[in-house]
């Protein structure tokens, strides 16, 4: 494991944190991580950073970042998600942040961070930027996705930082109501949803969510994006693998996938059923959601790109 300074970004051991009865997953194994923490606002968070094995420095590479729901940890996310893995066979990085109070604000007001104004959309811009100088990375191929309260989080990264993020995922997080009415992004950002239609947690028909919080339904949010990304209006579907459909809108400046698991629950597809189904209903196995969103997001690079000074004080201890 190696020792990394980033202006304030040090290595620190790992440790498996509290589970709870949320939906953070009861586990995670890591191999040959980094893990980082970043200091933005007075706020220390930790990020756990997956280097495909193929990196050699001088071939730039795609970025994915994938952030945790509610009380979880980045940790967490990668034992629900495994998305490293394909990481490793596709070579790209994967960095799963953690959240200041195990929250991220995503403006559906049942979180730490909503109500104490946390700026995580800031503290993205500082890890990305201060990532990009510590690895070669393809500023044309930054992506975001999220699980639950990080699937929320993402779509607020694709209202504010469009001209960043090519493309976003959110697996069981739809767009808060507060986000839908000011979202305007600066460029078409490409975005694929993917929610069970059983999901006791963030209900796919939209409206308060077990936390309390407050969602858009699965359609609402697909609708969003069509008219924020100038589609026609008219969807086609494009996939059909057992349980799992997705539709996606025509004529668009950026794609939208709306993707829909029959049955599913409030889960990651292919990935760890990390609570009792009588919890949290059933992870679907007709497709890896990992591998769907990688697809897509490669499928959609940005075709322009806006490059952040980089702050100054950057140190890198070997």
């Amino acid at each position: 494991m190696h020792k990394v300074m980033l202006s304030s970004l040090i290595v620190v051991g790992l440790g498996l944190s509290h589970v709870s009865a949320d939906w953070a997953p009861a586990s995670a194994q890591t191999v040959n991580p980094e893990i980082v923490e970043v200091t933005y606002q007075t706020l220390t968070r930790t990020s756990l950073v997956y280097v495909p094995s193929g990196y050699d420095g001088k071939t730039a590479m795609p970025l994915v970042l994938s952030f945790h729901g509610r009380w979880g940890k980045g940790k967490d996310q990668a034992a629900l998600t495994e998305l490293h893995t394909v990481g490793e066979r596709y070579g790209f990085l994967v960095v799963y942040p953690d959240a200041a109070f195990g929250t991220w604000n995503a403006m559906a007001g049942n979180t730490t961070a909503n109500e104490e104004l946390i700026d995580d959309v800031g503290f993205v811009d500082l890890l990305v930027t201060q990532l990009s100088q510590r690895f070669k990375i393809d500023s044309r191929r930054i992506y975001a996705s999220g699980f639950s309260n990080g699937g929320f989080f993402v779509h607020r990264l694709g209202c504010e930082r469009s001209t960043r993020f090519a493309a976003i995922a959110s697996v069981a997080g739809e767009m808060a109501p507060a986000l839908e009415k000011v979202c305007a992004p600066q460029a078409p950002v490409a975005v694929m949803t993917i929610h069970g239609t059983e999901d006791p947690i963030v209900p796919y028909t939209g409206g308060v969510t077990e936390g309390g919080g407050e969602s858009l339904s699965a359609e609402a949010t697909a609708t969003t994006w069509n008219r924020l990304n100038r589609c026609n209006g008219q969807w086609l579907e494009t996939l059909r693998i057992g349980q799992v459909f997705t539709r996606s809108f025509q004529g668009c400046a950026a794609p939208v996938a709306w993707t829909t698991v029959e049955g599913g629950g409030h889960t990651w597809p292919g990935g760890l059923q990390y609570q009792s189904p009588l919890l949290i209903g059933i992870t679907n196995r007709d497709v890896n959601a990992s591998e769907m969103i990688w697809q897509f997001f490669a499928a959609n690079p940005q075709s322009e790109v806006s490059r952040p000074t980089a702050p100054t004080g950057l140190r890198v201890i070997r």
